[in-house]
């Protein structure tokens, strides 16, 4: 395997240094800010160390624009500088602008069927009528015996969003403000630890994500960011909403560094719009292939994630001429995710 830098075997002076390559030449492998604008995808199984490769990727883009964390277990309390633990204070200002978002908004966060969108999409008139949807639910009479059915199974899912308290209110695109203090150099963590539901943390990590896009788009928000997407195979329950936000925030630079145990819990193409991919050690047979075919990799290369060690990882980036096994710059042992 020949192991190369586009250019030749020369180190390149600046980026985030991920470490050397795993051959006799020992070329430093960086990754341009600019690179990471173009997404990352960081993957590996439990006890791998992509949490704490995630953590020094974050803190290091940080110098480069405005970091931000997506904080599925609060594991990132150690870098942030400013820590949001939602639910146990204000709540995330989720901004829809108009009703048709909405049900595009529950249609991924809770998995709706067909005929439970329609419904929604009847009942919801203006953005705000989404935190009253139970009592809409409650009030409206089925027109039709499916809508018996589909009253009720709407009305059990709509309410695992409520039934542990208010952590999100939902405002028009407009008064979404800077109260997160994104900045350049500051990383801040939304610690969704406290959230009991895997709806709720899902509908606020989808929240940050929008709010993020509509201060970059009203320009607000002059600086570069850097979204750190923890558990990324249970944020994006379906992916069409991971898809279309990779595919659309790139021009508003904003990059997403998507992390996940379950590459094969991912949309193909969600993988295939990452222009970083950093693989540390995978176990399931099913993952593997997942990431495999997402980027190509040489039988022998595919062979060796599963026997990766804690200080290595496969790395595919701009800067190589193909996928290359990396030997990493610092211990990843802090974290068992």
């Amino acid at each position: 395997m020949i192991y190369s830098t586009r250019g030749g075997l020369e180190e390149q002076a600046e980026g985030i240094l991920l470490g050397r390559v795993s051959s006799p030449l020992r070329v430093p492998v960086r990754v341009k800010p600019s690179d990471f604008l173009r997404h990352c995808l960081i993957v590996g199984t439990t006890g791998s160390g992509k949490t704490s490769l995630a953590m020094r990727i974050a803190s290091e883009l940080k110098r480069y624009g405005a970091a931000v964390v997506l904080d599925w277990y609060g594991e990132y309390q150690s870098v942030g500088d400013r820590i949001l633990r939602v639910g146990a204070g204000d709540p995330v200002a989720i901004p829809i602008e108009d009703p048709l978002d909405a049900v595009f908004l529950l249609e991924e966060v809770l998995e709706l069927s067909p005929p439970q969108s329609y419904l929604l999409a009847k009942l919801l008139k203006k953005p705000r009528d989404l935190e009253r949807i139970v009592d809409l639910l409650e009030a409206y009479e089925p027109e039709a015996r499916w809508e018996v059915e589909t009253k009720a199974s709407l009305a059990r899912k709509v309410s695992l969003l409520l039934r542990y308290g208010r952590a999100f209110r939902v405002v028009q695109p407009s008064e979404v403000g800077r109260v997160e203090e994104f900045s350049r150099g500051r990383l801040t963590v939304f610690d969704l630890s406290s959230l009991r539901t895997l709806e709720l943390r899902r509908l606020v990590a989808l929240g940050v994500l929008n709010a993020v896009r509509y201060l970059k788009e009203r320009r607000e928000l002059e600086e570069d960011v850097f979204v750190v997407v923890e558990e990324a195979h249970n944020v994006m329950a379906r992916g069409r909403f991971l898809q279309k936000y990779l595919a659309e925030v790139r021009k508003l630079g904003i990059g997403l560094l998507v992390v996940t145990q379950s590459p094969a819990g991912l949309d193909y193409e969600v993988m295939n719009n990452t222009n970083v991919k950093i693989v540390k050690a995978l176990k399931s047979a099913e993952d593997m292939a997942a990431v495999s075919r997402s980027m190509n990799l040489d039988p022998r290369v595919a062979s060796m994630i599963g026997k990766l060690g804690f200080d290595e990882a496969v790395v595919e980036a701009p800067s190589l001429t193909e996928p290359v096994v990396v030997e990493l710059d610092w211990d990843p042992r802090g974290s068992e995710r």
